[in-house]
């Protein structure tokens, strides 16, 4: 079984491999419930300064270790949680105020899709659209409010136990590298699709 450590030591492997950048890693520990959490920010590379309008598409990452997990860990025979990490990707626009929110989530779930498609296109078929929220930043502008950005925000949730089957370090490592060559390729296409046009001069994650 694997520890918390090893778990943290596979995403920073995968995140490196794929050419994503931590920008902010924060751990948690609640000693009232023995939970452990961990928040990761990952950006491809882009201009400086980071603003709003050259913020490309990036990804947060979290998860929870849990008692359970921690004692599994320790060699305690025990049925296991779900280890679940969940994947929010955030596309910060300072364009695009001509479409609706309807267009807007079509172009996301477009993307998303069409990176399925590359990674698993014999199983493409039975992937349902991925949820979007979208959000709209305002700032004062003298004696009103004016509209500085829209971001599109969309989670999943990927249960590790569900496809671990071998419960080792290895294969651990490889189906992380696995579902993070996923999150790169789908913040590739979100930069293509939102960003293309010249809202943020970043180069891809691909050419990095």
């Amino acid at each position: 079984m694997v520890t918390y450590d090893d778990l943290v030591m596979a995403l920073e492997d995968a995140w490196l491999s794929v050419g994503l950048h931590e920008h902010t890693l924060i751990e948690s520990f609640i000693p009232a419930t023995h939970d452990r959490t961990c928040k990761i920010e990952l950006f491809p590379d882009h201009a400086e300064p980071l603003t709003l309008a050259t913020m490309p598409p990036w990804l947060e990452i979290t998860f929870t270790w849990s008692p359970v997990h921690q004692l599994i860990s320790e060699g305690r025979d025990l049925p296991a949680d779900p280890l679940e990490l969940t994947l929010t990707y955030t596309v910060t626009l300072t364009n695009h105020r001509d479409r609706n929110d309807v267009e807007l989530v079509r172009m996301f779930q477009r993307a998303v899709h069409s990176a399925f498609t590359h990674h698993f296109p014999n199983e493409v078929i039975e992937i349902e659209p991925v949820s979007v929220e979208v959000r709209r930043m305002y700032q004062p502008v003298e004696q009103r409010v004016e509209l500085e950005a829209i971001q599109l925000v969309s989670a999943t949730m990927v249960d590790l136990f569900e496809q671990w089957e071998d419960r080792d370090v290895q294969s651990l490592r490889r189906l992380i590298r696995s579902e993070l060559q996923l999150a790169r390729t789908i913040i590739a296409n979100l930069s293509e699709t939102f960003h293309s046009r010249g809202n943020g001069n970043y180069r891809s994650v691909d050419a990095a």
